[in-house]
């Protein structure tokens, strides 16, 4: 039986106050107040964040807190996954062949208003989406779209990708002044100054939904959540990790994967270095922990991975792989034979005439990445090279410093798009190329073109090591420890319809 919220009566209820907020520690702050965590008083108490300050614009909005909310409102073709096959979601099935896809879309869904969702609506959204800033690199790859019937589209894709369909995940709206109208399971509402969510009854789903109302609470204005999260304006709130303000805001959390693939950048380019040696790249590939450097950094938000992709990845599963926890002996075997059997006084390796010291460059304005460079620098040490960290506070010194070429290594991070497009690392007017050797950037081209596969660029990747991928990153979410089902699904909301709280007392 569905559980019916009543908004104005969660709203009454968040004037309860609670206790001080926690810093990143869990220690108490000293803020001269008091307060105490409240125990929610009906099943219904449900208030997610969001902020005046923007709209819910799905392809145009600019903040973080409305973007997370998007898959309420607005459902897709395909929901990105891991393996990179996605998920149905508004499609039926799809099919890839070559540079051709197509898609079936499901039959006598409605949108919120009631009007039929047909394919003529992918098209508008598609063309919507392709231009926003936050879709156009993921769309960059479809050269045209075709409707084939009401429920039938046609992309054609400039080059071959396997994981086309992880990149149809763009929200699907009814376009012209319903621009806000989707086939999601909740459509905004408003009552005065109180803007909430109220279930789409037209949804295939909603004799299923528990949660008949959703409140929205305004984080506009709001310097940090402590106060918003603990007197209970909000049940959950959501930090990437982008900053070094992390507070532990609740003793229930759970992670959220992020397409952020942070990588050690290897300078093979500098002439007479160790980096620019091949055989000295593959050992440190072959012996560098990623599960202890993952589990050290960002609060061990992170899941290993020895390849760019992510490491469920289905053409990954066939491969011979070298594991994430490395070969400690195989790659000091490797350096041995090649001479750096020896150390010197300060314990580096050495081959009595050259030794093996590097540096890595780090930009602290995050600070979890000064952790990333100290876990890898751990590593290095153990396969007997000498490191030296270079920290620069603001990212134009550290431009500055990749761009003049001078370093060994470096700790970098990429927002990839939901197909793994790594054409950021493999062309020559790549924002991420420093460093690596141009021979590779062929071997992409050609996987990009269908003339090659995913296991000839990796085992290309392999022996080139144009840069090490270490983990795919997550973000950490503080949940009020009475609500159940968060973090059920395949994003942050995709189960909101679901959450529970206990029963009224």
């Amino acid at each position: 039986m569905r559980k019916i919220i009543s908004i104005f009566l969660i709203l009454s209820l968040l004037v309860a106050f609670c206790s001080c907020g926690d810093n990143k520690n869990g220690d108490e702050t000293t803020t001269g107040e008091s307060y105490v965590l409240p125990t929610p008083v009906i099943a219904s108490n449900i208030s997610l964040p969001y902020t005046s300050a923007a709209d819910f614009n799905p392809y145009k909005t600019k903040s973080s807190l409305n973007r997370d909310l998007l898959p309420i409102m607005y459902e897709s073709l395909y929901i990105a996954t891991d393996n990179g096959k996605g998920e149905p979601q508004l499609a039926s099935n799809g099919e890839i062949d070559g540079k051709t896809v197509t898609v079936k879309i499901l039959q006598g869904l409605k949108f919120s208003d009631g009007g039929e969702f047909i394919s003529s609506h992918v098209k508008y959204s598609y063309e919507k989406a392709k231009s926003s800033s936050y879709y156009k690199a993921q769309l960059s790859n479809i050269s045209s779209i075709t409707l084939i019937d009401n429920y039938t589209i046609k992309f054609t894709l400039r080059n071959a990708d396997p994981m086309a369909l992880n990149a149809l995940d763009f929200p699907i709206t009814k376009g012209g002044d319903g621009e806000y109208v989707g086939t999601g399971k909740y459509t905004l509402g408003k009552s005065g100054d109180m803007v909430y969510f109220q279930v789409n009854k037209n949804h295939r789903d909603y004799n299923n939904s528990w949660n008949e109302q959703i409140a929205l609470y305004d984080m506009a204005g709001v310097s940090s959540p402590i106060y918003p999260f603990k007197a209970n304006k909000i049940s959950i709130y959501r930090n990437d990790l982008n900053s070094s303000e992390y507070i532990n805001l609740s003793s229930k959390t759970v992670s959220v994967g992020l397409d952020n693939l942070v990588y050690v950048g290897v300078n093979s380019q500098w002439a007479g270095t160790v980096t620019s040696i091949d055989w000295v790249r593959q050992a440190v590939n072959i012996g560098i922990d990623r599960n202890i450097i993952a589990s050290s950094s960002y609060l061990g938000q992170g899941t290993a991975t020895v390849t760019p992709f992510k490491k469920g990845y289905y053409e990954l599963e066939k491969m011979e792989l070298i594991g994430e926890s490395g070969n400690l002996e195989k790659a000091i075997n490797i350096l041995e034979r090649h001479g750096y059997d020896k150390f010197n006084g300060d314990k580096v390796r050495t081959n009595g005439s050259a030794s093996l010291r590097v540096d890595i460059l780090v930009c602290t304005e995050n600070p979890y990445k000064l952790t990333v460079a100290e876990n890898f620098k751990a590593q290095l040490e153990k396969l007997g090279f000498g490191v030296k960290i270079r920290k620069y506070e603001k990212s134009e010194d550290y431009i500055l410093a990749l761009e003049e070429g001078h370093y060994s290594f470096y700790i970098g991070e990429a927002r990839l798009t939901n197909n793994c497009d790594l054409s950021e690392f493999f062309s020559t007017d790549g924002k991420l190329n420093y460093g690596i050797n141009e021979e590779i950037f062929e071997i992409y081209s050609m996987l990009r073109s269908g003339e090659s596969s995913t296991k000839v660029f990796v085992e290309n990747f392999s022996a080139n090591v144009p840069f090490l991928p270490l983990f795919y990153r997550k973000a950490v979410v503080s949940v009020n420890p009475n609500i159940t089902g968060v973090g059920e699904g395949n994003s942050l909301y995709s189960s909101v319809s679901d959450w529970k709280m206990p029963k009224e007392q």
